[in-house]
């Protein structure tokens, strides 16, 4: 079973908020159990949410156990500097971590590597209430963002949002708040918010009418979330992760092809989020349409064009001061074929 991490930040509290308010194995070359098992350590960004679901599926359903891996899901306080932090110091052999803050810590010689592409559209926006007269990004010329940190993926994307609109961002006044993203928003402490597709999820539970700019629609579709290893994990023990990989990769599969019960398995395992089954449901829905596009990527696949304008893009923010050859980024070794 997962385990829970205590400590939250707002990215775990924010979605807390929304949870609480196939393949046969043969097909992947045969039953690969051993008489050994070997404990692994994954490390998410944020505590148990619903686009988490196939790693819960793969656990459920016997996976990694197939693969005589015995996996511990941890979360993290930090976002996605938390799982690259462990992985890059070789703590934990696995995590989960946005694009850029892997091009980020790639420009700081942190030997981390991706081996599994899940998202393929950043889900992340700009988000004001209806109403307000923001519509585009033009129109936050002179306005107020609240994001839920600086440097955090949310507020990343609205600035390339901006960015690629040609809106002066110097005119543009970002507000960390923390947890508070959406109180913020609904008290009108802000303009508008840089947040996730949940933060509209949430908003359309309480019948608030919003109007929404994503990041993929401006140019601004920076690499999401990604499966990750330490470069010296990946010289020194491949099969492990090629075992993870394969197994991720059967519990993606059956998440996208049985939402209903995916989302049964991830409550099975995370109680709490009983009480607003129906949101959770309805997230994985959008997420596994409009993030992971089956129908459009093979899964697992990497883009080399998305990584490569991602590191352009952050280069030009000044978020970097140095580019990483992309062929360093990722490898596609041991996504299945």
């Amino acid at each position: 079973m997962a385990k829970k991490n205590n400590t939250l930040m707002y990215g775990a509290i924010s979605l807390a908020v929304l949870i609480i308010a196939v393949i046969g194995i043969g097909f992947y070359g045969g039953n690969t159990t051993t008489s050994e098992t070997e404990d692994v350590t994954v490390m998410m960004p944020f505590i148990a949410i619903p686009i988490w679901t196939p790693f819960y599926c793969a656990i459920d359903q016997g996976y990694y156990a197939d693969e005589g891996l015995n996996v511990e899901m941890t979360y993290s306080p930090k976002g996605s500097m938390g799982p690259i932090e462990q992985v890059g110091t070789n703590n934990i052999q696995l995590g989960y971590a946005s694009g850029c803050s892997i091009i980020t810590a790639k420009s700081k010689d942190i030997p981390i590597i991706a081996v599994y592409q899940i998202e393929h559209t950043n889900m992340f926006n700009i988000l004001a209430k209806k109403g307000s007269g923001i519509t585009e990004p033009k129109d936050l010329t002179g306005k107020k963002i609240a994001v839920p940190g600086i440097g955090s993926p949310p507020y990343l994307s609205a600035k390339a949002i901006l960015y690629k609109s040609g809106v002066d961002l110097d005119s543009v006044t970002f507000v960390p708040v923390g947890a508070g993203i959406i109180p913020t928003l609904l008290e009108n402490k802000a303009d508008a918010i840089g947040g996730h597709i949940t933060e509209k999820s949430i908003l359309d539970n309480m019948k608030i009418e919003s109007n929404i700019m994503y990041a993929k629609n401006y140019n601004a579709d920076l690499v999401s979330n990604v499966v990750i290893t330490n470069e010296k994990t990946l010289k020194n023990n491949p099969e492990l992760i090629r075992k993870f990989v394969r197994a991720t990769d059967r519990g993606l599969r059956y998440a996208v092809d049985n939402p209903e019960k995916a989302i049964d398995i991830y409550i099975k395992l995370n109680p709490e989020a009983a009480k607003k089954r129906d949101i959770s449901l309805a997230i994985w829905k959008l997420f596994a349409k409009d993030s992971i596009q089956p129908k459009i990527y093979s899964l697992g696949q990497f883009n080399k064009n998305q990584w490569t304008m991602t590191q352009d893009t952050l280069f030009d923010l000044g978020v970097i001061t140095k580019k990483t050859p992309i062929s360093e980024m990722y490898t596609d070794e041991f996504v299945p074929k």
